[in-house]
């Protein structure tokens, strides 16, 4: 049985508001940061690092902040304020001295300024977001983790952030541009060799040597044209004719089924070895199918995730968006 991280609906509403609005950029200690989502299965946290929890409006949050977000004198005193007991009045200046910089940013963002301790800094949350610095993302320096409710007030905490979508109109989609359908037996097919003629089912060059096409998209006809010249001409919409044949409708392209493949992973192996596939073989994959989900569009990916479980249901965490970006 497949051991999926699991999420009550309500949570999993949370991740979706907070998603939509990451990456989130923010400045501490005059580094320029981003928040991103976290992948649930592969936790990391910033080596080397030092743990406090925030208490903000009534949740607790677990903070793993890396060296470089903290002054380097704190650095070296770290232990002497974490030493200190819980509800010790010095412990929770000292912090607030050393984090000043983070405690402002929280403040501004939701008005509070938050409370420190170390006193249950062992205890992991669900939720995590992780902060990379901007010019390098893959540069992990500190680890953002929350509980349930922590996550709903996160949540709302963002609703008044601009959403970051994916610039969907840089993505690279396929035209399949065909002459004509051919239907062949198998049989027929099998038979072929080199110099055959197949006769085309339809008139497809004219007299004026045009040849007539219809354009595919994600394996749907979309319009008709002509080649000539090397160059391609466009007709009609198929079964429409158009008002400007030099464009197509821009609103009836929002309105495209596009084919999303959920992949898990991809297998290679010689032909050899495809032939002597029997029922009952096991194949080591040798990666995490839960942890490798990539969707793709016309081939290209597009996002990454893993595979979770929310209620009943299984979906796609994405968390990692291969698009170009651009806020709106």
């Amino acid at each position: 049985m497949i051991d999926l991280p699991r999420y009550e609906a309500r949570d999993a509403v949370a991740i979706s508001r907070i998603a939509s609005r990451l990456p989130f950029a923010f400045s501490v200690a005059g580094i320029e940061l981003q928040a991103v989502m976290s992948d649930s299965a592969r936790r990391c946290i910033p080596a080397p690092s030092y743990t406090v929890v925030m208490s903000v409006r009534g949740h607790k949050i677990r903070l793993a902040l890396g060296t470089m977000l903290l002054p380097q004198l704190a650095v070296e005193r770290w232990p002497e304020i974490t030493a200190l007991p819980p509800g010790h009045g010095l412990g929770e200046v000292l912090f607030d001295i050393v984090l000043q910089d983070l405690a402002i940013e929280v403040e501004r963002r939701c008005g509070q300024r938050p409370t420190w301790s170390c006193s249950d800094v062992a205890a992991p949350r669900p939720y995590a977001f992780k902060v990379v610095r901007m010019e390098r993302p893959n540069d992990l320096v500190g680890l953002v983790e929350v509980d349930g409710e922590g996550l709903q007030w996160v949540a709302d905490c963002c609703s008044d952030l601009p959403v970051v979508a994916a610039a969907l109109d840089e993505l690279p989609l396929l035209l399949d541009v065909r002459i004509a359908p051919v239907s062949l037996a198998l049989a027929e097919l099998q038979r072929l060799a080199q110099g055959d003629v197949i006769l085309l089912d339809n008139q497809s060059v004219g007299n004026d040597g045009a040849i007539t096409v219809v354009a595919h998209l994600s394996n749907s006809p979309w319009f008709r044209a002509s080649i000539r010249d090397c160059r391609l001409s466009v007709q009609s919409v198929v079964d429409r004719l158009m008002d400007k044949p030099e464009f197509l409708p821009p609103e009836s392209l929002d309105s495209i089924n596009l084919t999303v493949d959920v992949d898990v992973g991809r297998l290679t192996m010689p032909l050899g070895q495809l032939r002597e596939l029997a029922v009952g073989q096991v194949i080591d994959l040798g990666f995490d199918a839960t942890t490798n989900v990539s969707l793709r569009v016309n081939g290209q990916v597009v996002a990454t995730g893993e595979l979770v479980r929310i209620a009943e249901r299984t979906g796609v965490r994405l968390l990692d968006l291969r698009l170009p970006r651009a806020e709106r």
